[in-house]
């Protein structure tokens, strides 16, 4: 085989090896995505789990709200459960801080290391104004109905990470296919 033919085998070997690539890489794209869309369902789990025990400690327990976060904080662990318990504790052992400021200050840092959407972390931020009634069984049917506000979007993230994987995985792929093709 001459230069030229060698040369010409070696273009096509490297050209083959980057369409792979360039495939390879758009699936991975696809996979990273549908990844989070699962990692914010078990993160919308996960929240839903703080409210089921919350409202357990405050109607259980008979504790309030900043006790009970910080009991449910220390049961769960991570960044979350620090968030909760430094909620709880800067009501606690703060004059004048409200329970609203407080929560607000600290879920705030804790959502942004989340892959929430907006609405999903304007509903954990809102947190506080299903809170603050005087009435112990007012409080818990607030607390339930918030629980169940999270289950619902749980619920939802759940099923768009479900019907979205093969859909997202195969048009990346998919892509890659057709900028492999345009490129080469």
């Amino acid at each position: 085989m001459g230069r030229s033919g060698k040369a010409s085998v070696e273009g096509s070997v490297l050209k083959l090896a980057g369409a792979g690539l360039l495939i390879a890489g758009c699936a991975g794209f696809g996979w990273c995505i549908w990844r989070d869309m699962a990692e914010r369902a078990e993160q919308l789990k996960l929240l839903e789990r703080v409210f089921v025990m919350l409202k357990s400690e405050v109607g259980y327990s008979c504790s309030s709200l900043p006790d009970g976060l910080l009991r449910v904080g220390g049961h769960m662990g991570g960044a979350l459960g620090e968030c909760l318990k430094r909620a709880g504790r800067q009501v606690r052992e703060e004059s004048g801080t409200t329970f609203q400021k407080a929560w607000k200050e600290h879920m705030r840092g804790y959502l942004k290391q989340t892959c929430l959407n907006e609405g999903e972390r304007a509903l954990v931020t809102a947190f506080p104004e299903y809170t603050g009634f005087a009435d112990a069984g007012m409080q818990l049917a607030a607390l339930e109905q918030f629980a169940g506000e999270m289950r619902r979007a749980q619920e939802t993230a759940q099923r768009e990470a479900e019907n979205g994987k093969r859909t997202i995985l195969s048009v990346s792929a998919a892509g890659g296919l057709l900028l492999a093709i345009l490129l080469f």
